[in-house]
């Protein structure tokens, strides 16, 4: 008893929390496609199977982050739902069918973003700094996505689900140890009665919070299909499984210093120059498929840049919603953004496979240059200050 009560709030707990939540989730989608692509599932359908990630995970996530905002153990909710994806990702192993395939990436795929909003939750409240903890995560991406990788080119293609429901089980070990939001909150105290309107109304009434969201939907929507296209246009040009592993593995090792020293410029510069220098980013990497379509070319952009904006992206919402809105909807405001993400990734998954099949990856590329463009634009329409200090 002595030391599990040591072990509650540790350290320890966060790191096995972060780093195979994360590996869970790199393990599951990083390769998605190329594994579909192997069961002999054209571009058009395996963009049908992905988008019901979006589509579930639209009605799945702000639930489960209301939920999460107001009940007393968020963490036994976490573990549930980590256990679930788990154990289903066994049952997606054996399926062939496109519509089985389908059902079970979109119940996993919400029980994962699910989890997600409350990561960032727990990481910009705890009493360790947000870049320590969340670090760790970009370590569990790394190695999920090796490990994917590798099992697709070296083992069997099955293993990866295996290795889904081990991280998921070590992530639930992690989460039962961690402090929950509510209770390291620091301001809960002070801050006063919630409205009782309820917690999804309060975050759909706020203007600036809607104009955010439409940003959202371009940018999450685009980084949708980047994070399906990408692995294929390596395969198209050809990089075997093994190797397409390792890239996405030193691309997520770049996000390592952007997280560890995110108290030194999140909280120093405004959301907007911050998304701005997001949309600047991700503009440069699309350009560069779209134009330069080689090996020699997209590998060194995708290890510099892929994991970059997606990264620093993540960031600014908790900024936003920390300075936008009540601290103790955080969790209800990231799963709205989360879902939102989702959704505009559904219309664009499937138009992406359609656009493939007819055209190649290359134009999708430069489509989504135009989509990015735009949210440039609309970010230099909003109004966010720089009040609250989240990652400092």
């Amino acid at each position: 008893m002595g030391l599990f009560r040591r072990y509650q709030g540790s350290y320890l707990s966060y790191v096995l929390a972060f780093f195979w939540y994360y590996f869970a989730m790199a393990v599951f989608t990083s390769v998605l496609s190329v594994y579909l692509t192997g069961l002999g599932k054209s571009a058009s359908e395996m963009s049908f199977i992905v988008s019901a990630s979006g589509i579930f995970s639209f009605f799945a996530v702000p639930l489960a982050g209301s939920l999460n905002d107001r009940t007393t153990r968020p963490k036994l909710l976490s573990c549930g739902m980590l256990l679930g994806a788990g154990a289903l990702g066994l049952v997606f192993a054996m399926s062939r069918s496109v519509w089985t395939l389908f059902l079970l990436n979109g119940l996993i795929m919400s029980l994962i973003n699910s989890i997600l909003p409350l990561c960032e939750r727990m990481a910009g409240a705890s009493k360790y700094r947000y870049g320590a903890l969340r670090v760790w995560g970009t370590l569990g991406y790394a190695a999920g996505a090796q490990g994917a990788g590798l099992a697709l080119e070296y083992v069997e293609p099955a293993f990866i689900f295996v290795l889904l429901l081990a991280s998921s089980l070590l992530a639930a070990a992690g989460f039962c140890g961690a402090e929950t939001p509510s209770a390291v909150s620091p301001k809960r105290e002070a801050l006063p009665a919630l409205e009782k309107r309820p917690g999804l109304l309060a975050v759909l009434s706020n203007p600036s919070f809607l104009l955010f969201l439409c940003i959202v939907c371009l940018f999450g929507g685009s980084q949708g299909v980047n994070n399906t296209y990408a692995p294929m246009l390596l395969t198209s040009l050809g990089v075997p499984a093994s190797a397409v592993g390792t890239v996405l593995f030193f691309s997520t090792l770049v996000e390592f210093p952007i997280i560890l020293f995110s108290h030194r410029f999140m909280d120093r510069f405004s959301g907007k120059a911050l998304l701005l220098c997001c949309f600047a980013i991700t503009i440069v990497q699309f350009l560069c498929y779209g134009l330069f379509p080689w090996a020699g070319a997209v590998i060194p952009v995708m290890v510099l840049l892929k994991a970059v904006a997606s990264t620093l992206f993540n960031m600014i919402n908790l900024k936003v919603t920390r300075n936008l809105m009540d601290p103790r909807l955080t969790t209800t405001c990231l799963s709205v953004i989360n879902s939102v993400s989702s959704m505009a990734g559904i219309l664009l998954q499937n138009a992406g496979g359609l656009l493939v099949d007819r055209t190649g990856i290359p134009l999708l590329y430069l489509c989504l240059t135009v989509l990015n463009l735009a949210g440039l634009v609309l970010a230099l329409f909003l109004k966010l200050g720089n009040q609250e200090k989240v990652f400092s």
